[in-house]
């Protein structure tokens, strides 16, 4: 689902819209995708699938047949930071391992945004979610979830927000981006959303009136996608995103550069429901932090472009809590 707040617009869609709606469906070649206003009312809790692939309901490659038909399921979601066709090429091999680790059936759990997610994890849906850090700190401020591991990259902790113009733009800071057309992945997203939005508030400039359009594009990748298009001027995504599509495809600095790197935030973290038991909680976590040591497990995270897991701590998301108290105006 992509959304667009336009700028003096309620309830209307615009020509450019409908431009942006056909060049997104093109570029992505997924078919359709739905622009919505921010504010619409839609439902708490929407899952968009529980995808069962292969193996009679069993996700990823080398599922264990015995598990098809019975036996308890592994119920993993994913918030898209990447958009749901790569999550499940992605993840779904890193859910079938743990599920087969655990004695389990995978399932893979697909939220069309990340408060959705969040509401999978709340109405205990789900034993184990991958989610923003934006979403975490309201999570677990709000009805409590407990860290489970994260994934370190090419060495690293943290990532970035970043800011993203077409090459050939002149802009060169996120306040010079008045009344052109902005993307970001999801209102819940640290580097999407939340840290550009308290950058302009910060220098007294008021982001609900700045921008002439801001589309919600659905994923880091797809706003990627749309400032490459040419669909919008300019978007904010997550580093980590952008430098794997990157190396993936090196022309992709032919068409759009960074003209603005965030502070760093803490690496977005798997959690599970603040009520899951001790023995679940321990065989899920050594599952995960033991990947790197087994064969198979090293060549799934590679795919994922991980190194390996680690136990964050709660205070690496310290800097978001202090963007939202900042957003919000908290003291």
């Amino acid at each position: 689902m992509s959304t667009v707040h336009k700028k003096d617009t309620h309830h209307r869609r615009s020509p450019l819209v409908c431009l942006a709606l056909a060049c997104i469906a093109v570029v992505l070649a997924i078919g359709a995708v739905t622009f919505t206003l921010i504010g619409r009312d839609r439902p708490l809790l929407e899952p968009e699938a529980t995808l069962n692939l292969r193996l009679s309901g069993n996700v990823g490659r080398g599922a264990d047949p015995a598990l098809s038909a019975s036996g308890p399921v592994l119920r993993v979601a994913i918030a898209p930071v990447i958009s749901p066709e790569s999550s499940v090429e992605l993840y779904g091999e890193l859910i079938a391992y743990l599920a087969r680790k655990l004695g389990r059936r995978p399932a893979l759990l697909r939220g069309e945004n990340y408060s959705e997610v969040n509401d999978l994890i709340r109405m205990r849906q789900c034993d184990m979610a991958m989610v923003c850090t934006y979403s975490y700190v309201l999570a677990e401020a709000a009805f409590g979830i407990k860290l489970l591991v994260a994934p370190e990259l090419a060495g690293r902790t943290v990532y970035h927000s970043v800011i993203l113009v077409p090459t050939a733009s002149s802009v060169t800071d996120l306040s010079e981006l008045r009344d052109r057309r902005f993307a970001s992945c999801d209102v819940l997203s640290t580097s999407g959303w939340l840290y550009p939005m308290t950058y302009l508030k910060e220098r007294g400039l008021d982001p609900d009136h700045f921008f002439r359009e801001h589309v919600i594009s659905g994923s880091h990748d797809r706003s990627v996608f749309a400032v490459r298009s040419g669909v919008v001027d300019a978007a904010a995504v997550d580093s980590l995103v952008y430098e794997q599509m990157l190396a993936a495809d090196p022309a992709l600095a032919n068409d759009v550069k960074v003209i603005h790197r965030s502070p760093p935030f803490g690496m977005p973290p798997f959690v599970v429901p603040a009520d899951v038991s001790a023995e679940d909680f321990d065989h899920l976590q050594e599952a995960l932090l033991n990947m790197h040591n087994n064969p198979e497990g090293r060549g799934i995270l590679e795919a994922l472009g991980f190194d390996r897991f680690f136990i964050p701590a709660d205070s690496a998301y310290d800097s978001v809590r202090l963007l939202h108290k900042s957003w919000h105006g908290a003291p």
